[in-house]
């Protein structure tokens, strides 16, 4: 099938750009693309400890996960679309094209609860038995707890036609970086710690909000009230039971 394969682009901050085909045998991609991007990419150095740490340039877990994911569960029935996987600077984006199959959910995807079920359930069982795949289920739910383990602000599942986006970040910081100029321009100091704490989680009430920052719960109300404003949360009911939902930048 000519819509089979990945497509990968990696897009340098001085503004170069590389691109791959990778047109292998679905079992054989994410192998290989780990090995380009670990070829293009070399590690980094974590400044943020007394004493500097090289790490990997990528959570190649999570965007191994993710590709995986995508060669399993796109709808081969759109053929003039491949899988995509875009690297910059802040950001992994993986692209498949379909919607979440029938009866899932764009926002079960995002909540990290949907259930098991797979588009191509042969394809699925091949990746399961080389132990490249959960049986149980779509294994999104390793992104959410491996992103946490990294501090990492959580992925986001979005729907741009005709593919399904998935964005990860590529540190604590990505989804600050990644805002309108504008947007991140009109936020305080205080504020923009905030949002950075907001990006791990996936709803939030006013009052655990106050506690994770150390603020009092009036700051914790205009900061959220603000950021709701600013279309990056969603308030969800009213009164003691009001919570916001995070939205996808």
């Amino acid at each position: 099938m000519r819509q089979a394969g990945l497509l990968g682009a990696i897009h340098y901050p001085n503004g170069e750009q590389e691109r791959k085909e990778f047109d292998e045998s679905a079992v054989m991609i994410p192998d290989l693309l780990e090995k380009w991007l670990r070829d293009k990419l070399p590690n980094v150095f974590d400044r943020s400890k007394m004493r500097r740490e090289e790490r990997p340039a990528l959570p190649f877990e999570m965007v191994r996960e993710a590709v995986v994911n995508a060669l399993i569960h796109r709808d081969y029935d759109i053929k003039g679309g491949k899988c995509q996987i875009v690297v910059t600077e802040e950001t992994i984006t993986v692209r498949s094209p379909g919607q979440p199959p029938h009866p899932i959910t764009l926002e079960q995807l995002q909540s990290f609860t949907a259930p098991m079920l797979s588009r191509n359930p042969e394809l699925h069982f091949v990746f399961a038995r080389m132990g490249m795949a959960e049986e149980q289920g779509l294994g999104i739910g390793s992104l959410r707890d491996r992103a946490r383990e990294l501090g990492l602000p959580l992925p986001r599942y979005t729907w741009d036609a005709p593919y399904l986006v998935l964005k990860l970040y590529r540190s604590a910081e990505a989804a600050q970086r990644v805002m309108a100029p504008d947007t991140l321009e009109s936020l305080s100091k205080a504020e923009r710690k905030g949002w950075q704490w907001l990006t791990t989680q996936e709803t939030v009430t006013a009052i655990v909000y106050a506690a994770a920052l150390g603020i009092p719960k009036r700051t914790a109300l205009n900061h959220l009230k603000r950021f709701a404003a600013l279309g990056l949360l969603h308030r969800v009911g009213t009164g003691r039971s009001t919570k916001y939902e995070i939205i996808a930048l």
